[in-house]
Formats: C-alpha cells, sequence, structure tokens
C-alpha cells in the first residue's frame, strides 16, 4: 500500500513538473512572438534574431551561476 501512493506521490511530482515547464517554455514562445510582431510593424528597425527556449534557458543558467559566485 505504501509503495503505490510513493508511486503515486512520484508520478504527481513528475506530471507537475512537466506541466510548469511546458508552461515556461509556452509562456516564452508567446512573448517572443508577440515581440516579433511588435518588431515587423515597424518597418524602418531590424528584428534581432528569435532566440531558442533552449538557447533562453541556457543564457538564464550561466547568469545565475555567474550571479552566484559573484561576491
Amino acid at each position: 500500500m505504501i509503495k503505490k501512493i510513493t508511486l503515486m506521490i512520484v508520478t504527481f511530482g513528475a506530471v507537475l513538473a512537466c506541466t510548469s515547464e511546458s508552461l515556461k517554455r509556452t509562456a516564452y514562445e508567446t512573448m517572443e512572438n508577440v515581440r516579433q510582431q511588435e518588431c515587423h510593424k515597424d518597418l524602418s528597425s531590424e528584428c534581432p534574431e528569435r532566440q531558442s527556449y533552449e538557447d533562453y534557458q541556457r543564457d538564464k543558467e550561466e547568469l545565475e551561476n555567474i550571479n552566484q559566485h559573484s561576491p
């Protein structure tokens, strides 16, 4: 019985983690789409290259590591 409860809790936690990551990815991609649309409305400016969510996460982690090691 305890094994079943533990398995259910672990499974539930994994589902929540996946859902959370999915929501973060969707929010990031939505903001990138809005930014691109706004940029294209202004025909006089060059729009920056769109950064993938994976690249964004990698850059974010690098900055967090730098900030943690700074005095």
